[in-house]
């Protein structure tokens, strides 16, 4: 007894004494975490309030009332935004007093308690949920907002290695059931609107984020000048959009004009820089809205030409097999019905593009033992056969050079048959969602199915569970959070791409950690072996050991352990003994 209490101290000590590198690493726990929910950092139009605000011909018919009432409400935006009447807030259907609908866009904020965090000035990450620019059930799919499980669990993961993580939602609306001949122009114009309306709204959560940290009282503790952006799924196309989107021509390209009218309507939405327009109520306080970095998890890009040099870094993920996302270059199309909408290019293209223009030169190096960039780089080279046909090309060629920042996501399953899942970071619980439908039903008189909403996001998301989400979010993690801190220049970003960032020549690396189901213990030399594993839990009681291990990388099964925190001691064939810890969820 008296031994393995001495054992438990030493570990104790252990732990607490090994250094962490904040940024790179969570360095505050859970309980330590601040998140403030719903703080309003605008108020706009809302066409799902008034869904005849999609059309240009409805607004110009009734431009006279629209400029009346939004007069009015710049008024009241500019003293007191409290005696906006409710008839604004009210849907058409209830309230046909104004045209103009509002909504009051809120966010969420994640970050370390100040009461525990020295840093006064943080880096921000700014996340863009997912959706398909529809409310969450009335778009088909369980989630949808910045309340969904992705979302808190991406957040709380920055917030817990110091960022300051920002979840801004989003004015929706646009019309993917449009049919006949002019079904194409009406699904592409009001999806790309949706698209420039989200720029708007993100745009002015991070003008008013650098006006508070610069000219306010800073209320979250952030660095005005360290802004990344991470969008999901349809939240990355709208940071691709924002990063690259920057010119008002680049908006009346060939594919974006019905008519001899660009579908973008500056008159109307307001201008690349969200000002101006009948149907938009920002107004410009003068900060910038630039970011850091552009992380995409499972968008693509409006088009090619839109990116140029000086653009934002870029870092992508994205499966080869996501149905409704091309990887390469193809059409996106409307989740439930099937139909065209646009053509749009995929990371295989853009970032090869982004590598040509220089802009990822920032982050690149060889991130020496880093298994998730060993990994990314073990698909450029190959081709990707068999890809769904909303891409153009099959097999989809991955080049062999100048992919710096790709991370390819290929889910397999038991059997390693290749699943076509573009999303298995994402989980939702049944129960929940069968609560959020009875809810929606009741508020909306719809008749949705949470059976069938369930059943089909189980087809392009097959094996959901939280479980294998978070081994998805580790590798997003820890691929994207060593590129986010060189090139913000935060922490030890001088490091990040020599072997002092992971390890020196007798370290070794624990991924993924946390595990559910295995966990590789790695040198960083391929020339030292590990002779040795030994798991020990918080307790101290040795749960694995193998004396004989005798190569550089051993995998190990966590399968029956309990959750919670264990330490390998790991013994190298030079002698070595080394201390790491790692969690079992």
């Amino acid at each position: 007894m008296k031994s393995k209490l001495l054992l438990s101290i030493a570990l104790a000590a252990g732990l607490n004494t090994m250094a962490q590198e904040r940024y790179l690493e969570e360095v505050f726990s859970e309980s330590e975490i601040t998140v403030m929910k719903d703080i309003t950092y605008g108020i706009n139009v809302n066409p799902l309030f008034n869904t005849s605000l999609l059309d240009p011909a409805y607004v110009g018919a009734n431009a006279a009332q629209i400029t009346q009432e939004k007069d009015s409400l710049l008024a009241y935006l500019a003293t007191n935004p409290a005696n906006i009447p409710m008839s604004f807030f009210l849907p058409y259907a209830l309230d046909t007093n104004t045209i103009l609908k509002l909504t009051q866009v809120k966010m969420d904020v994640y970050m370390p308690d100040m009461g525990v965090d020295s840093e006064t000035e943080r880096p921000v990450v700014v996340y863009v949920h997912t959706g398909n620019f529809l409310p969450p059930v009335i778009n088909g799919s369980p989630g949808g907002s910045k309340e969904d499980s992705s979302a808190v669990e991406f957040c709380t993961r920055w917030a817990k290695r110091g960022f300051v993580a920002v979840a801004p939602n989003y004015r929706q609306g646009w019309n993917p059931v449009a049919a006949g001949a002019a079904g194409l122009p009406a699904r592409r114009s009001t999806l790309l609107n949706a698209v420039y309306r989200a720029i708007h709204d993100i745009q002015y959560a991070i003008k008013g984020l650098r006006l508070d940290a610069t000219m306010g009282s800073n209320t979250f503790g952030i660095d005005a000048d360290k802004i990344a952006m991470f969008g999901q799924g349809s939240g990355g196309y709208v940071a691709l959009a924002y990063n690259t989107l920057d010119k008002q021509e680049e908006a009346a390209l060939p594919k974006f004009v019905f008519g001899g009218n660009s579908v973008i309507q500056p008159s109307i939405v307001g201008d690349i820089n969200g000002d101006g327009g009948l149907l938009n109520l920002y107004q410009d306080n003068g900060m910038s809205t630039e970011i850091s970095i552009c992380v995409n998890a499972g968008g693509a890009m409006g088009d090619i030409s839109w990116l140029e040099a000086g653009d934002a870094p870029m870092v992508s993920f994205h499966s080869p097999y996501d149905n409704f996302a091309p990887f390469d270059t193809g059409t996106v199309i409307v989740p439930t019905t099937g139909d065209d909408v646009v053509d749009v290019n995929g990371p295989n293209m853009f970032i090869a593009k982004a590598n040509a223009l220089g802009l990822n030169d920032v982050f690149e190096g060889e991130y020496p033992g880093d298994a998730y960039t060993a990994r990314a780089r073990s698909f450029y080279g190959r081709d990707m056969e068999d890809s769904p046909i909303i891409n153009v090309n099959d097999p989809i060629e991955i080049p062999a050079d100048g992919m710096e920042g790709l991370f390819p996501i290929v889910v397999t399953d038991g059997n390693g048959d290749i699943e076509p899942n573009g999303s298995p970071w994402e989980w939702w619980s049944k129960t929940d969602l069968d609560a959020y439908v009875t809810a929606v039903n009741a508020q909306t008189g719809g008749s949705y199915s949470s059976n069938d909403i369930h059943n089909n996001a189980l087809l392009t998301n097959p094996n959901m569970s939280e479980a294998q989400a978070n081994l998805y979010i580790d590798t997003i993690m820890g691929y994207a959070i060593p590129r986010m801190v060189k090139t913000m220049q935060i922490g030890n970003w001088q490091s990040v791409n020599m072997n002092e960032l992971y390890m020196d020549g007798n370290d070794v690396v624990v991924y993924p950690n946390p595990s559910t189901d295995f966990v590789t213990f790695s040198t960083n030399n391929p020339l030292t072996s590990i002779a040795s594993i030994e798991v020990i839990d918080i307790a101290g009681r040795m749960v694995f050991n193998n004396q004989t291990v005798n190569v550089s990388s051993e995998q190990v099964s966590v399968k029956n352990l309990n959750a919670g925190l264990y330490v390998g001691r790991i013994t190298l064939d030079n002698g070595t003994e080394l201390i790491k810890k790692f969690s079992v969820r």
